[in-house]
């Protein structure tokens, strides 16, 4: 009678063993899973990119008359894009991590509400002088290290 009652039990208790062992290697095989796989992009190149501006002088961006401020460095020598009203199209040198714009000319419309930040981003892209890219992120410094414009790398489809 003593070994009817005690294989029962220490079957029970080997079958609990067995399943703490398993949700314990359950929770590791989760735990290991995001740690894994991991969406790291790599680093964008300048060139032949479309590039959103996101940021500007510490603020927020608003598109230009229905139409994202871009630019796009073409080759190792030039850049056009969008201003905010405007078309601009000009030269960029690229050294290293050194950034610097110019000539640049551009159409010559006048848009109201949208002059300050079209005029702003001229403006910082005259005075580039650094630039960070990280992943599908550009940051563009001024000559004393201050962040004046931040993008982010857009894809056509």
């Amino acid at each position: 009678m003593k070994i009817n009652t005690l294989l029962p039990i220490s079957t029970i208790i080997l079958c609990l063993a067995a399943c703490a062992s398993d949700e314990q290697g359950g929770a590791e095989a989760q735990s290991e899973a995001p740690t894994a796989v991991r969406d790291v992009k790599p680093d964008v190149t300048l060139a032949n990119t479309y590039w959103k501006l996101v940021e500007l002088n510490d603020g927020p961006v608003e598109p230009g008359e229905g139409k994202e401020l871009h630019m796009i460095l073409k080759g190792a020598d030039q850049v056009s894009g969008y201003s905010g009203c405007n078309q601009f199209m000009g030269s960029v040198a690229v050294s290293g991590d050194g950034l610097s714009f110019g000539p640049i000319a551009g159409t010559r419309r006048m848009c109201e509400g949208s002059m300050d930040q079209e005029n702003a981003f001229l403006q910082a892209l005259e005075n580039a002088h650094h630039f960070t890219i990280r992943g599908e992120d550009l940051a563009v410094e001024n000559a004393n290290g201050e962040i004046t414009m931040r993008f982010v790398a857009v894809y056509m489809n």
